[in-house]
């Protein structure tokens, strides 16, 4: 009878086993909602827990829920209703901690960690299983857990706890390296960009066209080691300057010319001198030459004549304008002109005075451009003196005493603005 009873009991409770087993489907326990604390505990792992448990105690273990039964140490544990692999059977319960381990629950936060019940005991391997996955991948990661998380003396789930690889993020945040700035241009105080020689052009009346002026101003940058550039002009100047000066220099100096009379809609009356008083055609020849630096020394004939200070200024930034045209990278260096007192003419200081104070630095900043700035030559107050015979023999045109002053100046003007 004792027989018969006992097999009945193994028959019922192996039938048992073989339900918990087949009935709990590895992928649906653990994945499925995935990251929750009591889901996390694998399905697969805690059902098992109804078979492998003896007693009352190891079927509370049927929801897979941890801590309610399928852990506690007083049914799992109890050597009695686990008989033979009893310990496993805990173990399984123990695996439902390792099931919380793997499955998507041991993956998130720290409910996979199956917390005080999945732990439980000595049966369940938790440990290495327990493994939080930094990426927290919930769902399909955790169903891994599913065969390995079964079966009774093999409470260690290793492998299956550990939940999938699915955290790491990605390393595209880097940023680029873009944003490095060019060097811009080679020019000094203003300007554009310029490669090759420079073709620098002395503009203006007789002081420009008759005198040392260009030729000592050349002299002096060459001797300063400035080679790159060249004077241009439809003029040329042969004066006898002296040993280290060229014999002669391009530039575009027109004896007796008015600034006055360039622009287009002058209004000076018509021109009485042989010499000519200079007309926009020629200015707009002038600036067809495209110059890449303009050293503009024109005004002394309009102040001699009385012309008024701002009609002049109008007339500068006619003829800068019109250079414009032609080539909108275009420097220009104007000169507040040198003193001149010629013979006859009470009031040329008074006049010349009265240009060279409206000749700003303001002036020349209002009217540049970015990419055409305005410098200032300040011939005005240099140690030029009209009225002193080694400077001027006739207070007007400088002699080449008086032209090397003047050429000092603009070569350290040239120089102090970086351009060659």
């Amino acid at each position: 009878m004792t027989s018969h009873l006992a097999r009945r009991c193994l028959f019922t409770i192996g039938l048992a086993s073989l339900v918990a087993a087949c009935g709990s489907d590895p992928m649906t326990g653990g994945s499925g909602t995935g990251g929750s604390g009591n889901g996390g505990v694998t399905g697969l792992a805690g059902r098992a827990a109804t078979g492998g448990t003896g007693g009352a105690g190891g079927s509370t273990s049927t929801g897979g829920t941890v801590g309610s039964g399928g852990v506690t140490s007083a049914g799992g544990a109890t050597a009695t209703g686990g008989s033979s692999s009893g310990g496993g059977v805990t173990g399984a319960a123990g695996v439902t901690g390792a099931a919380g381990v793997t499955g998507s629950a041991g993956v998130t936060g720290s409910g996979g960690v199956a917390g005080s019940g999945g732990v439980k005991g000595s049966g369940g391997v938790t440990g290495s299983g327990g493994v939080k996955g930094s990426g927290g991948v919930t769902g399909s990661g955790g169903g891994v857990a599913g065969t390995g998380g079964t079966h009774a003396s093999g409470g260690t789930t290793g492998s299956g706890g550990a939940a999938g690889l699915g955290g790491d993020t990605g390393s595209g945040g880097t940023t680029g390296a873009g944003g490095a700035a060019g060097k811009g241009g080679s020019t000094g105080a203003g300007g554009s960009t310029h490669v090759g020689v420079w073709n620098v052009m002395p503009l203006g009346d007789s002081v420009t066209e008759s005198t040392c002026y260009p030729q000592i101003t050349y002299e002096q940058l060459k001797a300063g080691n400035h080679s790159n550039f060249q004077f241009v002009g439809t003029e040329t100047s042969n004066q006898s300057c002296g040993s280290g000066a060229p014999a002669t220099v391009k530039d575009e100096g027109h004896a007796g010319y008015g600034v006055t009379y360039l622009p287009m809609n002058s209004t000076r009356g018509a021109c009485t001198k042989t010499t000519g008083c200079g007309s926009y055609a020629e200015l707009q020849t002038w600036a067809a030459e495209r110059p890449d630096i303009v050293l503009m020394h024109f005004g002394t004939n309009d102040v001699w004549d009385g012309i008024a200070t701002s009609t002049i200024l109008s007339a500068y930034l006619a003829v800068i304008a019109e250079f414009r045209k032609q080539n909108p990278n275009v420097i220009f260096f104007v000169s507040k002109i040198i003193k001149l007192d010629p013979s006859g003419c009470g009031s040329c200081l008074t006049n010349v005075a009265a240009l060279a104070a409206a000749v700003t630095p303001s002036w020349a900043s209002t009217n540049s451009t970015a990419t055409s700035p305005i410098h200032i030559i300040d011939h005005y107050d240099s140690s030029f003196d009209p009225t002193n015979t080694a400077d001027s023999s006739d207070g007007v045109h400088p002699t080449p005493a008086g032209a090397t002053i003047m050429a000092t100046v603009t070569t350290n003007a040239i120089v102090a603005s970086g351009y060659f």
